[in-house]
């Protein structure tokens, strides 16, 4: 499932069930928590002590998130997606500032 903001912007949350918008929330959750692995790996320590933790809290809660209003869920899943696009970035210009 690729749930990037080009995808995101054609789904109505209001069509999803309860298990799909978990899914989703899950699903962004994986992709950070690899980004952020990824970067520990690579670095020999935990560079985002507090997005892990923050990460925690968010799957301990997706089934809240999950139940939230459908303007309060899209702006949820719109800020994980935010995050995910702007790790991804930093990762991509530390990439760049390496080779150069």
């Amino acid at each position: 499932m690729d749930i990037g903001h080009r995808a995101w912007e054609a789904v109505d949350p209001s069509t999803l069930d309860g298990v799909e918008r978990q899914n989703i929330v899950r699903h962004i959750v994986v992709e950070l928590q690899e980004i952020c692995d990824r970067d520990a790996a690579s670095n020999g320590s935990d560079r985002y002590p507090a997005l892990n933790r923050l990460l925690q809290t968010i799957r301990a809660s997706t089934l809240s998130i999950a139940r939230a209003d459908d303007d309060c869920f899209q702006r949820i899943v719109d800020e994980l997606l935010q995050l995910r696009a702007t790790m991804i970035d930093r990762r991509a210009d530390e990439a760049r500032s390496t080779y150069n």
